[in-house]
């Protein structure tokens, strides 16, 4: 039975194509992301892949580029299945990646099942020990990675163009039609107009409510309060209702006599009415009236039924237009919403490769030094002068070291990504722990000709912390001030409590005297693979791992680290820790 291994972010597209694989006689095993798909894959590994591209954490075709280059996994076949990145573009680089297929959704479950028998046949055909496609190099990859993701967001900057081009022709074909107004301010106009021009003596407009059933007196023109109370006949079983079920216009030549008009108190003869319907849809019913007997023709019933037409349109253009305004609020913010978090994603995806990259240079040299002075050393030991002897070893010991600090931070970041790092909180002494440090730190410190004071504040509470991880952010930054220091000058470290946020804090500073730090490395100091400008052009090691991971440790204390620095004027880390409670 043939193992696939499905990938997707969204559940009701794995529990879909689950159940049309398991139905089909496949095992199936599901992941959400890249990162999962992988761990999964090496620990048992599946006959293909089927994976969707656009997932958070590690997208599809991040996942086929290490596939690919995975010797465990390399030869198992990897099927794209998306419905967001469908342009020819899209499938040359995941084909360049060395997909094996591309497939666009939604396929029939026939067609699928189809392509997925068509591998299996092509593995079986296949050459035992066959090559795996050809995948494209590291900085190709980078360079088409990039240009699909800047593709994707002019595709969607091309999708709200056009949304708000559609947006602004309507609006505009809008207002050419009909002057959008209130309702009622655009029945009331109307009317009045009527009731002026051809000399009716009042006019009303009753409002339909369809679950109710219920006429209700909106708008009246040439009428005072005392008369519309009396005229406002809203029931079905009065002439409104009588409108409302012949949907065509209703002239009553003489009000007095017919049964059907029941106020009997208004000076009115005639009476003509009009339904006012917008495709099939009863909205309400006009009614003009006249003190005049025989005052309405059937003329005048095809005019009020064109004016009671174009009301009907107007109302709805009013309707709509407040809808349109609504759904294009919405529309434009959601797209201004998705636009910025589009760009967010692809600075923050240009600042990772700018970091990577930056990184690998780093640690390129930072391996790279250590190891060629090794190398030399080792070769000036074997043949060098015996005078020389404890002098090459001192210099094998120091390079050796900083080869081994640098692969502490990176299996520190490590462990801390992965959540292996527990911190271990009890009741620490801050004064005890740095005194041991100055003492573990101290012939460093000589060595490099330093003086290191340190001014404790006896007063100061125990504060709840790992202290084995407090030590190691202490040592980091300590170290960091012994690389930065002018030979002949003093580092202090000091302890004291502080009042931060509303809270008591127990702080522990290191001061040094270097060179300080440029107000545009500030903001990024705690980030990782970050070196400024002081750390580049010195000689001093480190592989810009070190702050970051000070300040992991110490977010995991629900403390905080800042720094405050002039350029030559040295710099100040100081460490905010909580109180142990008692």
């Amino acid at each position: 039975m043939a193992h696939i291994l499905i990938v997707d972010d969204l559940e009701q597209n794995l529990y879909l194509l689950e159940v049309l694989l398991k139905g089909h006689g496949y095992a199936v095993e599901t992941a959400v992301n890249g990162t999962s798909a992988l761990q999964k894959a090496k620990a048992n590994p599946p006959s293909m892949i089927i994976s969707d591209i656009l997932m958070p954490v590690m997208d599809g075709f991040t996942l086929c580029r290490q596939w690919k280059a995975d010797n465990q996994l390399k030869h198992i076949p990897f099927i794209f299945y998306t419905a967001t990145y469908t342009d020819p573009q899209d499938r040359a680089f995941a084909l360049s990646l060395g997909a094996d297929k591309f497939l666009i959704k939604p396929l029939e479950p026939e067609q699928l099942i189809a392509v997925l028998h068509e591998i299996e046949q092509e593995q079986e055909q296949e050459p035992q020990g066959a090559s795996p496609k050809p995948v494209v190099e590291e900085t190709t990859y980078f360079k088409q990675y990039n240009e699909t993701l800047i593709r994707k967001l002019e595709k969607k900057m091309m999708d709200l163009e056009r949304a708000n081009r559609r947006l602004q022709t309507l609006y505009q074909v809008s207002m050419k039609l009909a002057a959008i107004q209130p309702q009622k301010d655009l029945i009331s106009q109307a009317l009045k107009a009527v009731v002026e021009i051809v000399g009716y003596t009042y006019a009303e407009f009753f409002a339909y409510d369809a679950q109710t059933k219920i006429f209700t007196l909106q708008v009246a023109v040439g009428q005072d309060q005392e008369t519309q109370a009396d005229a406002a006949c809203g029931q079905e079983r009065n002439l409104v209702g009588l409108s409302e079920q012949q949907r065509e216009p209703l002239i009553i030549t003489d009000a007095r006599i017919d049964p059907r008009w029941i106020p009997e108190n208004i000076p009115v003869q005639s009476l003509l009415s009009v339904p006012v319907i917008y495709k099939e849809r009863f909205i309400g019913m006009i009614s003009f009236l006249s003190a005049k007997r025989d005052a309405f023709t059937e003329e005048d019933g095809r005019n009020a039924m064109t004016l009671a037409n174009n009301i009907a349109v107007a109302i709805e253009n009013a309707r709509l237009y407040e809808e349109q305004q609504e759904y294009s609020t919405r529309l434009e913010a959601e797209v201004a919403t998705r636009t910025a978090e589009l760009t967010t994603a692809l600075e923050k995806a240009q600042a990772a490769d700018r970091l990577k990259s930056q990184f690998v240079s780093d640690v390129n040299h930072e391996l790279r030094t250590p190891l060629s002075n090794i190398k030399l050393y080792l070769n000036l030991l074997d043949r060098g002068s015996s005078a020389n002897r404890l002098r090459y070893l001192d210099i094998l010991n120091r390079e050796t070291g900083r080869l081994q600090r640098l692969i502490e931070d990176m299996l520190d970041l490590s462990r801390l990504d992965a959540d292996k790092t527990p911190a271990n909180l009890e009741p620490v002494d801050l004064n005890a722990l740095i005194g041991s440090l100055v003492l573990e730190r101290g012939g460093l410190a000589a060595d490099n000709n330093l003086t290191l004071d340190f001014e404790s504040n006896e007063t100061i509470p125990p504060v709840l912390a790992d202290q084995q991880l407090i030590f190691q952010v202490l040592t980091n930054l300590l170290i960091n001030a012994i690389n930065y220091t002018q030979s002949g000058d003093a580092i202090t470290l000091h302890t004291d409590t502080t009042q931060k946020g509303g809270e008591i804090w127990v702080t522990a500073s290191i001061t040094d005297t270097g060179p300080g730090i440029s107000s545009e490395d500030l903001p990024h100091l705690f980030e990782r693979f970050y070196r400024g400008q002081a750390g580049r052009k010195s000689n001093a090691p480190g592989s810009g791992l070190g702050l970051a991971i000070c300040q992991e440790i110490i977010e995991r204390h629900s403390g905080l680290i800042n720094v405050t620095s002039r350029v030559n004027g040295g710099s100040t880390f100081t460490l905010y820790l909580p109180i142990a409670r008692a």
